[in-house]
């Protein structure tokens, strides 16, 4: 009997060890990072030149990553090739002055995997994905779903958690597990309000991994999530106002605690204004039209209609042109000023 388990338990440690050397490397990562739109031709089809412009300026603002097919990148309506064509675009723009963050979450696994192999070709830093749609997966099977990402891509991956889009959330035990079961998973974006699940979130993993890296989803979030132990944010209002997490990382880098309280109001404020014209999407790039980005205010069904955002757009130019994308003219002709 002791013989049949000592060969019971070298077998299952030899199968651990070759397991876990073909797990891809993970380092941790700390920062802001914008959830970047997908800007489309007249046409419809993917404006490379427009995506790699808008991320060279962010680069340009001091951005640490960039979020590329993820919702406000509405990736629901991109086919795998069109994601890979933003992972190369993206790749390119950033020239590793920012981590390249590809989205690859798919209604089929199938597709998730194409998107990965995409992602992993067009040398992206990290992959993300929401846990699978529609039907709910146990805890094994997640954990399944996010390992084969991980081997298509030859990526690490990151957890896309976001229940108001997916329908559910992921309980904090579940990703404590997977932290401690798989070091190819990186880490987390949890895009929730929910401020016992994001102090939960960030003890629980940090125990299980402490380069486990958890981010939170929403720019206004950004103290609060560097102030009990997480490690940045994901933006989208950035798009338009990398200036205002740039500057707040910074403030929070430098310990200068004072300007810390008008940081948070002002990306609270700026939130809600873009927020106020509709869907992030529409919203970020009739703004980025309307103050002279080279962007069409355009998107993909089932997202359409279109909005004014001369007044916000007015609003945002006078009140946080330090903060703007820097490639931003600020345009103001004299159909603004029926707004002052």
């Amino acid at each position: 009997m002791l013989q049949v388990i000592s060969v019971t338990y070298t077998a299952l440690t030899t199968a651990r060890l070759h397991y876990t050397r073909r797990r891809p490397a993970v380092t941790g990562f700390s920062g802001v990072v914008v959830a970047v739109v997908t800007p489309f031709t007249p046409k419809g089809g993917i404006d490379t030149g427009s995506f790699k412009w808008l991320l060279e300026g962010l680069v340009e603002a001091g951005v640490h990553g960039l979020w590329v097919a993820g919702t406000t990148g509405e990736w629901t309506s991109l086919t795998p090739r069109e994601r890979g064509e933003l992972f190369h675009a993206a790749v390119e723009a950033a020239d590793g002055r920012a981590k390249v963050f590809a989205g690859v979450a798919g209604l089929r696994l199938e597709e998730a995997l194409e998107a990965s192999k995409l992602a992993g070709d067009a040398g992206v830093d990290y992959v993300f994905s929401t846990p699978p749609l529609y039907f709910r997966p146990n805890r094994a099977k997640l954990l399944e779903y996010y390992e084969r990402i991980s081997e298509a891509s030859g990526r690490p991956v990151y957890i896309y958690t976001i229940p108001g889009n997916v329908g559910y959330n992921i309980p904090v035990e579940d990703v404590e597990w997977m932290a401690e079961e798989y070091s190819g998973i990186a880490g987390i974006k949890a895009t929730v309000n929910d401020y016992t699940y994001l102090g939960d979130l960030v003890r629980m993993v940090k125990q299980a991994r402490r380069s486990f890296t958890v981010l939170a989803g929403s720019e206004e979030l950004l103290v609060h999530m560097l102030a009990i132990g997480g490690d940045g944010i994901v933006s989208a209002v950035a798009n338009v106002l990398p200036g205002i997490p740039v500057e707040t990382w910074r403030a929070w880098s430098e310990g200068d605690t004072g300007k810390l309280g008008e940081l948070s109001r002002q990306a609270i404020e700026a939130r809600a204004m873009v927020s106020s014209l509709g869907p992030l999407p529409l919203a970020l790039k009739s703004i980025l039209s309307r103050l002279g980005a080279p962007i069409e205010a355009r998107v993909r069904h089932p997202l359409g209609g279109s909005v004014d955002p001369s007044r916000v757009s007015l609003a945002l130019c006078r009140r946080y042109r330090a903060f703007l994308h820097p490639r931003l003219p600020c345009v103001e002709d004299e159909y603004s000023y029926q707004y002052l």
